[in-house]
C-alpha cells in the first residue's frame, strides 16, 4: 500500500485480509468497518484498477453525503473539499486530509449556525456556507465553507460543482500476490498448528 498511495493511514496499509475456508482454499478481501470513520472497502474500491478508464468517481465521505443530503443547506450538488493549505484546518498527522474531529466540529458548527440563525453568544467560531439556500453574501466570497469568529476568516472547504474523480491506481490482484507471497509461511505454519492441534 505504501507504494500505492502517499501517506496511506493505518487501516489502509491493514486493510488487505485473508480467511482460510478449509484446508484446500482461502480468499483475500478488503477489511469493512462500521460505525464512525470510512470503511477502506469503500473508499478503496473508487481506485482499484478494472475495465471503464483510468478514471473514477472519488468515495463520497460521510460528511459530504450529509452535507448536500441532510444538512439542510441547499448544497445538494456540491461536494466539499477540504483546503489543505489553509490555515484553519487542522491536518490530521499524516499530512493527507483534515481531523476527523474537526470534520464534527464543521457539522455541529453549521447545525447551530443554521438553528441559532448565525446569532452564537460567547468567543466561539460561526460556521457557514457559501451559497446557502441558494443565497452568497455581499462581500463576494468565493463557494465554499467558513468558520469565522471575530476579525478571523478561515475558508475550510471549496464546494465543487462536479464529483471529484480520483485515478485508478490500485491493482487488488497485484497486491494480493504480493501479501501471499509475503505471508505464506506465516499462514502455512499457523494452520499446520491449527491441523496438529486436532490429534492432541
Amino acid at each position: 500500500m505504501s507504494r500505492i498511495f502517499r501517506n496511506p493511514v493505518p487501516l489502509t496499509l491493514s486493510s488487505v485480509l485473508y480467511k482460510v475456508e478449509n484446508e484446500d482454499s482461502m480468499f483475500f478481501y478488503i477489511k469493512s468497518i462500521r460505525g464512525k470513520g470510512n470503511s477502506p472497502r469503500k473508499y478503496l474500491a473508487p481506485v482499484e484498477k478494472r475495465g471503464g478508464g483510468n478514471l473514477a468517481p472519488a468515495y463520497e465521505t460521510k460528511f459530504s453525503y450529509w452535507l448536500r443530503n441532510y444538512s439542510g443547506l441547499g448544497l445538494s450538488n456540491r461536494y466539499p473539499i477540504p483546503v489543505m493549505k489553509s490555515d484553519a484546518v487542522d491536518s490530521n498527522k499524516f499530512g493527507t486530509g483534515m481531523k476527523a474531529s474537526q470534520y464534527s466540529k464543521v457539522k455541529a458548527g453549521l447545525i447551530k449556525s443554521k438553528t441559532s440563525g448565525g446569532k452564537l453568544k460567547g468567543n466561539q467560531y460561526r460556521y457557514f456556507a457559501v451559497p446557502s439556500n441558494g443565497k452568497s453574501p455581499t462581500n463576494k466570497l468565493g463557494d465554499g465553507i467558513y468558520r469565522v469568529k471575530g476579525n478571523q476568516l478561515g475558508l475550510l472547504f471549496t464546494l465543487a460543482k462536479r464529483k471529484p474523480q480520483v485515478a485508478r491506481k490500485f491493482e487488488f490482484y497485484e497486491q494480493t500476490k504480493r501479501h501471499v507471497k509475503k505471508d505464506m509461511p506465516y499462514i502455512f505454519k499457523s494452520e499446520l498448528r491449527k491441523q496438529l492441534a486436532k490429534f492432541k
